[in-house]
Formats: structure tokens, sequence, C-alpha cells
């Protein structure tokens, strides 16, 4: 206020002591709103006293009597702090309309100021500690809301209102669960994003932290990590709650995007050492299937040795060598061929979705597992489809895709097993579907809910488990569906489907 619209105040003091010394300090340390008040001069008769030196240094007149202090002076009040017992003649030389401040009152005069001058620290400290809380409760790049604890929003930043897409009007006063979820009462424990805060934290009477999932109003999903804290009041009982939120969307998401790229890269090292083990199997059977034609193509050469030895070769000579001619040539074709599709198999490559023929790849797979199929004196019955089955697919996945099942059923079955591989076209759900179906041992109820998770397996021996899981997972990423029928001692069905294109 301006010092021209205060009330003016003049005292004088009687007594010059340390009470003095200690009421001209408080006067002259302490502001007063609304009054100006002035001491107009001092008095007592030691003129070494410390309230008259305090006087004098802050230019009051002083006075050894207070016969003098009246002289010519106008009061509106006198404090006496001499605790003598001069006040009656104080009391009765005073001029007219001032009045008397006695020593006791004046000790009570000197309380309250004490009292005013802690308010205004009070006051200060106040003020102060409000710029503190708006410089850290706007600058900071976390969302901030004060809740009390019937879930009513009193306080937000700027972050919490952007987080929340809603203007101070739409939040302030309304209920946490309705501003975030639109839910007209408190969030349910059972649901899908877990605890609340603020009921957590009142549960505990400790800070709490949880990570929320949110759809904003502009559709997108967000990942907000959450931590309450409890605001204690008199009897240290919670009477608020400060909510932190961090938005950590790109932090969470490029998480979860380099978890997905190592899963796949694991699942992709995974094929290819599975790829490697079917490879082994090919290889292995694939011996005895190349040694007969080079037996063959031995004792061929053995033969034209000795007929080379002739000085002369008639017409019957010459027809032997064609004939063996041809025998040879059709033997080192089938060689090369079983050579060939084994290091097309067990070459690695980057995948590549094009339009495949499914019966080309049953194709191969049958060529690359028929030798295998015959030293296991298995029966192979295919009925294949006569059109084209084009689908948009990886042509090496699926290939490993069915030589896993081929595999799998050769060791479910027993000598002279039988094994049928069909192909078809489901033109009303415009799929294309491949059934393999063998009479092996079978799969009892209790597995056969389980065959398609990794690790499973029923074989004691030289099992891993993964065979049927990487079936299961390049069946997906191809978009088709695998489905197993079973009954035990009676063989087992593999039926899978996948998005034609006709």
């Amino acid at each position: 206020m301006n010092s021209e619209n205060k009330k003016s105040f003049d005292l004088g003091i009687v007594g010059g002591g340390r009470a003095c010394e200690y009421f001209l300090n408080l006067v002259e340390t302490t502001s007063f709103p609304y009054l100006n008040l002035k001491i107009k001069g001092v008095c007592d008769i030691n003129p070494e006293a410390k309230g008259l030196a305090k006087a004098k240094k802050l230019g009051i007149p002083i006075f050894d009597n207070f016969h003098d202090l009246f002289k010519g002076k106008k009061f509106d009040a006198v404090i006496e702090l001499t605790n003598s017992k001069s006040l009656p003649e104080l009391i009765a030389l005073r001029p007219d309309n001032v009045g008397i401040i006695e020593h006791n009152i004046g000790r009570l005069l000197k309380n309250l100021f004490e009292m005013n001058q802690n308010l205004i620290k009070t006051k200060d400290d106040a003020i102060l500690d409000k710029h503190y809380y708006e410089i850290l409760f706007q600058q900071t790049n976390l969302g901030v809301v004060v809740l009390d604890l019937d879930f009513n929003i009193l306080d937000a930043n700027d972050v919490y209102l952007k987080a929340c897409r809603k203007s101070k009007e739409e939040v302030f006063g309304e209920k946490c669960f309705k501003v975030i979820k639109g839910f007209y009462a408190p969030c349910p424990s059972e649901s899908m994003n877990g605890d609340c805060p603020l009921l957590k934290t009142l549960d505990t009477g400790k800070p709490s932290h949880i990570i929320h999932e949110f759809v904003l109003p502009n559709g997108k999903t967000h990942y907000f990590s959450i931590s309450a804290y409890p605001i204690r009041g008199i009897g240290n009982n919670i009477t608020h709650v400060i909510e932190l939120w961090q938005d950590i969307t790109p932090e969470f998401t490029e998480k979860w995007e380099n978890k997905v790229k190592r899963i796949h890269s694991d699942m992709k090292k995974v094929i290819q050492e599975d790829r490697l083990v079917s490879l082994g199997k090919l290889v292995a059977s694939s011996v005895h299937e190349i040694n007969n034609p080079i037996q063959g193509l031995l004792t061929f050469s053995h033969i034209i040795k000795d007929m080379t030895k002739k000085d002369r070769l008639d017409k019957k000579d010459m027809e032997q060598l064609r004939e063996f001619n041809s025998h040879m040539t059709r033997e080192l074709e089938r060689c090369g061929n079983i050579v060939s599709g084994l290091l097309a198999f067990s070459r690695e490559s980057a995948l590549e979705f094009v339009n495949t023929d499914i019966n080309d790849i049953l194709t191969t797979v049958i060529s690359l597992t028929h030798h295998k199929l015959e030293l296991s004196d298995i029966q192979l019955k295919t009925s294949l489809c006569q059109s084209p089955l084009i689908i948009y697919g990886d042509k090496n996945q699926l290939q490993q895709c069915f030589l896993n099942l081929i595999f799998n059923a050769i060791d479910a079955m027993p000598k002279q097993g039988r094994l049928t591989i069909s192909s078809g076209i489901d033109k009303i759900q415009k799929k294309v579907w491949i059934e393999i179906t063998d009479n092996g041992y079978g799969i009892s109820n209790k597995n056969l809910e389980h065959i398609f998770d990794p690790f499973f397996t029923t074989k004691e021996e030289n099992g891993t488990g993964l065979g049927l899981s990487i079936v299961y997972g390049i069946v997906k990423d191809h978009k088709g569906k695998v489905h197993a029928k079973s009954n035990p001692d009676q063989g087992t069905s593999f039926n899978i489907s996948f998005p034609g294109i006709f």
C-alpha cells in the first residue's frame, strides 16, 4: 500500500533499556501494511542505555526525562518500558488524548510484533514456495496432476493437459477416471491395464509406480509411466496424491520392435538349424540312392574298357556302346538331380515372397524324400491337384514346412507304412489346401493340443520338439492355418491351408 494511504501513528518511549532497543529493532525491520508508525522521541535517565543509543543512531530525539519528552510534541501514545513506580506520574503529566501503554502491555505489544514478523516471514516463505511450485509444476517435461482422495483433479500442468488432449475447463474438478478413460466409476482392478496408482498409494501409504496403456482421443495407443506420491497434512494423514506422467511410447515401441527383430532373427536361426538337421537326414538317405547309379556306372566303364581293347568294333559292339551310353547318361542325370536338390535345399537365402505354385514345391519335396521313404520301406501315394495352386509365399520356407511334416510322418510309422500327400482348391473360401496323412502310431488327445508348442516332443531320443513349431510359424507367416487330426494307433493327418491367388 502507498505510504500516503496509511494511517499515521506517533509513539513516544519512556525507558531506553534493552526492551526499548528490541522494540526499535522491530519497528526498523517490520513493515506495517496499513500503519505508518513513527517513534517521535525516547527518554531515559541513563545516557548509556542501549535503547537510547539505538534511538540516537536512528535519528530519533532522545531525552533524559519525560517532562522534556512532552514539550512541543504530539503523540498518539506513549509506551512505558521502565517497569518502575513512575507510571502514575507519567499518566498525570501526559498531554491530553495521549494513551499510556504500560510495561506489561508493552511486553504484549512486543509479542504481537514478533507474531507479525513471523507471519510476514511465513507469508514470504509461502510466496516463495508457490513460485518454486509453479516453476517445478510448469517447467518439468513430465505431466503432473494433483488429486484429492475422491479422485477429483485439483490441478494439472500443461504437459498433462496436452497428453489428455483436453483443456483446463474440461479437466479441473473432474474425476481422473472420467478424464482419462471416460468411465463414470473408478477403474476396475481387473481391467487389462492393471492397478490404479492413486488407490495403490492410499493402500500402502508409499509412492507407487505402474505402466498404463491408453488409447488417446486421436486413436493412437500411448504408453505412460505413472509415479504416484502421497502428500501428508496434519497428523501425517494423506490428504492428496500427486501423479507424475511420462510418455514412454517411443522408448517402449523401440524396445518392442527390437524384441520382435530379435525373435525373428532367432527364429531364422532355428529354421536354418532345423534345415541342417533335415539336410543330414536327406544326405544319409541319398548316399544309398547315389551309390546304386555309381556302381552301375563303374560296371559300364569296365565293360567299355574291355571293349575298347579290340582293334575293331563290330555292329553288335556299337549297339552295346550306345545302350551303355544311354544308361550312363540317365544315371548321371539322376545323381546330378539328387545333388542339385540337396544343394538347393541347403543354400541359405533371404526371404523372397513371390507367387508360387504349391504343386511345384510338393513335387520337389517328394523328389528329395522318395529315397528316404524307400529306405524306410514306406509306400507313397500322391494325389495332387491338376490345376496350379498359386499362393504368395517364400519357396524355401514352404519347402522346409512340407519336409518337416514328411520326416515327422516317417518317424511316426513302422516299416511298410503308408504316406499320402494330397492337394486341392477350396473355391468357396478361396484357399489352397494340402493334406499329409500317415498310418503311424498316432497322437493321444492329451498331447495333440501341444504338438505345435516349441520344444514339445514325444520322441524319447533325438527329438528337439522344434519341427512342428517351425511348421506352425511358417504357415502363420504365410497367413495360413494348420490343423492336426489323430487317433492313437490309427495315424495322423495334417491339413494346411493358404490364401490362394486365382
